[in-house]
């Protein structure tokens, strides 16, 4: 089928008599009857009983899980791919699609794919496919990526970007090829019809359309006629006709002939509760270790502050972006002693700085060569030796955003006569597994820069220290996703540095006790951030809720009164979402869960 010809028609029994056509010569082509012929012999010899490329595949998953290669042989079988994977929270729905690629790969089915994800799952779908599958995606990074291969994988939020001067999107050459396989993960956000995101995944041309996500349903059934329609058009009929069958008015969440509407739906969905396979998530245990600075500290932390609140300019004298320093600067400052000096000497040594700005970071590296103690750094080898004392098996996963904070860690753990692994990125295939091996099998301590460990799982390991804190929980969220996954035996302990009187305490607090370790699984606070629109990119290039807290911080110039007071307004905005998403779990389990009679 390589000449790109896309038929629409039906070739069933009913549709003609094949061998009278053929016979009388009775077609409109040659290309039409070769085809027609083709799918006759599909349909009669090649009925899918059982997923052939499992054994390929199985020797790579971390655990073999029988509902997984079920769901994947219901969508190749019944479904011809086409229709919604609405296992709940925490399956592994990565893995069941994953095991549909590979199964059409193998049998020939799919020469092309596409798979559209949020930016932060970008890579780690990039590893599991790799890693797990044995397939190669490569990343749309610009609007010339399209033609880099035939498998490709794409952050849905950079390829929608629509150009009103030109009248069409950005990324045009995504419609321009005819997809065998379209894979659409966190498939709610296409809820809304009309929006750029709906309209982008609309045009797309796709034989097979796999979408993930496990709340279908949320605040309204048009939203479901959306994703619906979407999948399949007509599936669920005209918007009139939907309306009139099965919404009632006043009531927007709850349809008429329920049954009716849910069968229709079980036509296009596979849907796995945990309660049916057994999968059993553990506890994640916050805990915030709070670090008391000495005077000396203290005195360096505010005029650090001060620095890049007040005193940042550029050689002309000019204000430099307070914003931009403080988002490309901060986490440094605040990661470790070793972290903060080096980049105060690149302050020093850059000459686009002005000398009054350099004379300041000049003073405050000054005060860090007579410091005395550093009271972080203490306070983690005092709980590394704690956590060891209590399980000397007990395995330990540090995380930190800096290569120069994990080597200084690796300079302060090693009087413990440890066994450490560095895991700081950059690394083959065969280099991280190497690595994940000698943590499971032989180290202690494992520890990581965020870029390290993506797509990597240690359920092994149940201690996870957070030595410094990402401002966006879902980088928190990833971080902690390493430990609580299938196969986690027991309570994970997180462990987060807070130093006192400072908007660290504060910011750890929102994001561990209010966002990460409230009693969520791992998948479900990227749904509730969407829901509250908090997870797009904002205007500085991070998601919305890091801004938000850096920009706070920033207004309250360092006055933690009022920064507090912006904290909590985020914390209530959340626990809103957080029940407001409880809300819709249970909606969807009454809806999509209860059993026809």
């Amino acid at each position: 089928m390589g000449d790109g010809i896309i038929i629409e028609e039906s070739f069933s029994d009913d549709d003609f008599d094949l061998v009278e056509k053929l016979g009388k010569r009775d077609f409109e082509s040659k290309n039409i009857s070769d085809l027609k012929f083709e799918a006759e012999k599909f349909s009669q010899n090649n009925e899918i009983n059982e997923i052939v490329s499992y054994d390929l595949i199985k020797k790579n998953l971390n655990y073999q899980l029988p509902y997984q290669k079920e769901g994947a042989l219901k969508i190749i079988r019944d479904l011809n791919c086409t229709g919604l994977l609405a296992d709940e929270v925490g399956l592994g729905k990565t893995i069941t699609a994953g095991i549909v690629l590979k199964e059409c790969v193998t049998r020939g089915f799919v020469k092309n794919a596409l798979i559209l994800v949020p930016p932060s799952l970008v890579d780690q779908w990039v590893a599991e496919l790799k890693e797990k599958f044995e397939l190669d995606f490569k990343i749309v990074e610009n609007e010339n990526s399209w033609n880099s291969g035939n498998f490709l994988i794409a952050s849905i939020d950079r390829v929608k970007i629509f150009d009103r001067n030109k009248g069409d999107f950005r990324h045009n050459s995504a419609h321009k090829i005819a997809w065998d396989l379209l894979i659409v993960d966190e498939a709610h956000k296409l809820k809304a019809r009309g929006t750029i995101r709906w309209r982008f995944v609309d045009k797309i041309q796709k034989k097979r359309f796999l979408m993930l996500t496990a709340t279908p349903f949320q605040n309204d059934l048009l939203e479901l006629y959306n994703l619906l329609n979407l999948l399949k058009r007509g599936h669920l009929g005209t918007i009139k006709e939907f309306r009139t069958k099965f919404l009632s008015r006043g009531n927007k969440r709850y349809p008429l002939n329920p049954k009716d509407l849910r069968r229709k739906l079980e036509e296009l969905m596979v849907r796995r509760r945990r309660t049916q396979t057994g999968i059993n998530y553990k506890k994640r245990i916050p805990k915030i270790i709070s670090v008391e600075l000495t005077p000396k500290e203290k005195e360096i932390y505010q005029a650090t502050c001060d620095l890049l609140e007040t005193q940042y300019f550029s050689a002309n004298g000019s204000s430099i972006n307070g914003r931009l320093i403080v988002f490309a600067i901060l986490p440094k400052i605040t990661s470790s002693s070793k972290s903060a000096i080096e980049s105060l000497n690149r302050i020093i040594d850059d000459d686009k700085y002005h000398e009054g700005t350099k004379d300041i970071a000049k003073k405050i590296l000054e005060g860090y060569s007579s410091i005395g103690v550093d009271s972080k750094m203490k306070k983690l080898v005092e709980l590394v030796e704690d956590i060891k004392r209590k399980d000397p098996k007990d395995k330990i996963l540090i995380y930190t955003r800096h290569p120069t904070t994990l080597e200084y860690i690796i300079e302060n753990l090693r009087h413990l006569n440890l066994k450490i692994v560095p895991f700081a990125g950059g690394l083959d295939r065969e280099e991280k597994s190497a690595i994940v091996k000698q943590f499971k099998e032989d180290a202690d301590i494992l520890i990581s820069t965020d870029t390290g460990a993506e797509g990597l799982n240690f359920q092994f390991c149940r201690n996870l220290i957070n030595y410094d804190l990402p401002w966006n929980p879902m980088s928190v969220e990833q971080r902690i996703g390493r430990l609580d996954r299938i196969g986690q035996e027991r309570d994970m302990n997180i462990y987060s540095f807070a130093t006192q009187g400072t908007m660290e305490e504060h910011v750890v607090d929102l994001i561990i006790n209010k966002m990460c370790c409230v009693g969520l699984v791992i998948g479900e606070l990227p749904i509730i951030l969407f829901n509250l629109g908090l997870d797009s990119e904002a205007s500085l290039g991070m998601a919305k809720i890091e801004e938000m807290i850096m920009l706070s911080f920033l207004d309250s110039r360092n006055n933690l009164e009022t920064f507090s007071k912006d904290m909590k307004k985020i914390e209530s905005m959340i626990a809103d979402g957080l029940k407001e998403y409880e809300s819709d779990t249970e909606l969807n389990k009454e809806f999509l869960d209860e059993r026809i009679n």
